[in-house]
């Protein structure tokens, strides 16, 4: 047994104590004899099931974007390639391997899906927010699906460096499961599909076999010998598959976030969008609607839908967000056509009810009240639509209508609604009031005090009962929402139906059949259209006199004199001269920020692990500086200089004593080789003995200590010294030191 005042352990066979000799860049590596690297050949083993796991929860990942993206099974391919063939190699190698192979994988997975390097970069910053933002499905975008795959490769990575370790049993499964989690969540409204959860349990009941100790045959060997294994696996898969249905009916919720998408435009007002589509002269056609089956098309697609009345107008305060193809649920017959847009200022998607699934990259709200193409399209562009048919009257007198409380803007028009609506069931209310609208009011585009204000709105119902299309639908709103019925206001479009249109034939939709219209809220969910607007103008001329209108940004304002014209060349600024060097050098600032922040979130594992490394050593330290008694804190400094030693490559064998201990180590301080021995002496005369003053004996191992540490950087480059301060030697514990603090 090793005597506890010489700081040695029982070892009789030891290596002996060796340092570098002074003047060397480096000490020569340990011996590996205790290296904690598992044999090359169980190690691949190990990396193989784990390639399967993830080759599994990418094929799970596809549910992100609701379709099988083939690149997101690819993505722990090249870093499971990188870990084969570095398994036998160092640590550092093997990350800058794993790293490189990351990098590489997110490229490819950008490169197939039409990006570039700026979406490389997007993947490894802004995807994961990006694709938070988005609702569900995903869509299909380079940079959301790059990060996936850079989320992947990253879990794979780490999983294959924890599986060549001898004690990580398991632990290489914590973030293939931690990878399947973020999967699950990121497609939670398509629920757990409960046949990867048992490929995935069985994957990991076949790695618990191949346990990281001794060599791949061994294991083999007393695999061959266990014959109840394959009874256990089934047990484990017929047990994940009863908790796996019924998690997978389950209703989860979806954790993205409600932010805006960084990318969005504001959305113009749809009202007044279509009033100016109406006033084309002549009218141009905007959409051409093919059906994919031989039936008859709807006369009547919607493009925007608006609830929020203020008083003074409809605002579009909507909030879209990309998505991927599938944008609802099918309830009841749908509508699948070919939709063409023939003017590339259109953006709006027509539909003729709720959407069920739009073949291209879109944007919409959480309602699905407004679809719109991400990108403007080219004229003649065609995307495939799948929508719910509208709702009828007869589902109306089957599910009700959907109730709601009567607002301030409504309430005034109670009494007037219920004799406008007479008696009965709300949705005979409401198929009276379209009546009356239509046969005792008159339509005039060119009314004066045409505007949707409260004021305007309530003097057409009560005084001149003549007024605008958008004036009918307001007012129609209005009267429902007094009557206590969701209802609201949409544009779009209705084609002229004087001609029932022939199964199978195109439906031209042209500016002039632009039409706002409102709609009542069925408990079903789906909305009732309603056309309270007369079907043929005024003809007469002797509209009623106006009345003052309220001064609101939405009255008529008087006409502005136009600003008189120049003649003179416009003259050229120094701010238009500098304009095109400034865009060029915001571009450049923004590229190097973005080049940045990739280089940044790649060192990050590094400064994190090295920040990690000197932390333990520092508590270390000062746990044995700061010990209760002198003594202890001189065996601390003694301790920890040996610590000092170890990282610098020193050798100690375990029996050696602390004067051998010193002269070894001698060389690599040689400024404070005389502080080196002091302190040694200091050791051993605390571990054999009471000397006096043992406070100021404390302190000037201290001392001794400082000075070890002062030269061995003096003695270092600036890199020598990172790599001495973050060197794994004295923690490990086939290469620390004997000595103990």
């Amino acid at each position: 047994m090793a005597v506890v005042g010489m700081t040695v352990t029982e070892a009789t066979d030891a290596p002996p104590v060796s340092a570098s000799p002074p003047g060397t860049d480096w000490p020569a590596a340990p011996d590996v004899g205790g290296s904690d690297v598992t044999a090359d050949g169980l190690a691949r083993v190990r990396i193989a099931i784990l390639l399967i796991g993830y080759l599994i929860v990418g094929a799970a990942a596809g549910g992100i974007f609701d379709q099988i993206e083939w690149v997101l099974i690819a993505a722990p391919v090249l870093v499971t390639a990188a870990a084969f063939l570095l398994v036998g190699r160092n640590g550092a190698i093997r990350a800058l391997g794993a790293g490189i192979a990351i990098v590489m994988s997110v490229g490819v997975a950008v490169v197939v899906g039409g990006g570039g390097a700026g979406d490389v970069i997007d993947a490894f910053t802004s995807g994961i927010q990006g694709l938070l933002s988005t609702d569900w499905p995903s869509p299909t975008r380079a940079d959301l699906v790059g990060a996936v795959v850079a989320v992947a490769a990253t879990s794979t990575a780490i999983s294959d460096e924890l599986a060549i370790r001898r004690r990580s049993h398991l632990l290489p499964l914590l973030p293939l499961l931690l990878c399947y989690l973020g999967v699950i969540a990121l497609s939670s409204p398509q629920g757990v599909t409960w046949r990867w959860l048992i490929l995935l349990s069985v994957v990991a009941a076949v790695f618990a076999m191949f346990r990281n100790d001794g060599t791949l045959h061994d294991r083999i060997v007393l695999l061959r010998g266990e014959r109840r294994v394959i009874p256990l696996l089934l047990i484990a898969m017929a047990i994940v598959a009863f908790i796996a249905i019924p998690v997978s009916l389950a209703t989860r919720a979806d954790p993205r976030r409600n932010d805006p998408a960084q990318t969005t435009a504001p959305l113009l007002d749809p009202i007044e969008s279509t009033l100016a589509l109406r006033n084309l002269d002549p009218p141009i056609e905007l959409h051409r609607v093919t059906p994919l089956a031989d039936e008859s098309l709807p006369l009547r697609w919607r493009t925007a839908a608006l609830d929020n009345y203020d008083g003074r107008r409809w605002s579009p305060s909507l909030t879209l967000r990309p998505i991927g193809t599938t944008l609802g649920p099918v309830n009841g017959p749908v509508v699948s056509a070919d939709v063409s847009f023939l003017d590339d200022n259109l953006s709006l998607v027509p539909l003729p009810g709720d959407p069920v699934s739009v073949d291209a990259v879109v944007e919409t709200d959480p309602a699905r009240t407004v679809v719109r193409l991400a990108e403007p399209p080219e004229p003649g562009a065609e995307i495939r639509v799948v929508a719910n048919l509208a709702p009828s009257t007869n589902d109306a007198n089957e599910f009700g209508v959907t109730p709601r409380l009567v607002e301030e803007e409504a309430s005034t028009l109670g009494d007037l609604a219920e004799a406008l609506a007479g008696d009965g069931t709300p949705i005979a209310q409401l198929l009276q009031l379209e009546t009356t609208l239509r046969t005792d009011f008159v339509l005039d585009s060119d009314v004066q005090g045409g505007g949707l204000q409260q004021a305007l709105i309530d003097r057409f119902l009560r005084d001149t009962q003549r007024g605008t299309s958008e004036q009918f639908a307001t007012a129609f709103v209005l009267l429902a929402r007094s009557l206590g019925i969701e209802s609201r206001v949409a544009t779009g479009f209705v084609a002229d139906g004087a001609a029932d249109p022939t199964p199978g034939e195109d439906l031209v939709l042209s500016s002039a059949d632009a039409e706002v219209w409102p709609e009542v809220r069925l408990n079903d969910g789906r909305w009732l259209a309603f056309d309270p607007v007369p079907p043929d103008e005024a003809t007469d001329g002797a509209p009623p006199a106006p009345v003052p209108q309220v001064q609101t940004p939405a009255a008529p304002q008087p006409p502005i004199a136009p600003p008189p014209e120049s003649d003179a060349d416009p003259t050229e600024t120094d701010e238009d001269i500098n304009e095109a060097p400034t865009s060029t050098l915001s571009t450049a600032i923004t590229w190097a920020l973005r080049g940045g922040a990739a280089v940044g979130l790649i060192l990050l594992p590094f400064v994190a692990a090295g920040a990690v490394v000197a932390g333990v050593k520092h508590l270390r330290r000062r746990r044995r500086l700061h010990a209760p008694t002198p003594l202890a804190r001189i065996m601390g400094a003694w301790a920890s200089a040996t610590d000092v030693l170890v990282d610098a490559g020193l050798e100690i064998r375990a029996s050696a004593t602390d004067g051998e201990i010193a002269g070894a180590g001698g060389p690599l301080v040689a400024e404070a080789n005389r502080d080196l021995h002091r302190l040694a002496a200091l050791a051993s005369a605390a571990a054999y003995g009471s000397p006096e003053l043992p406070d100021l004996l404390a302190e000037d191992a201290t001392r001794c200590l400082l000075s070890v540490d002062e030269s061995m950087a003096g003695a270092r480059t600036r890199w020598q010294r990172l790599r001495w301060r973050l060197s794994l030697r004295s923690l490990r514990p086939s290469t620390r030191s004997p000595v103990l603090g």
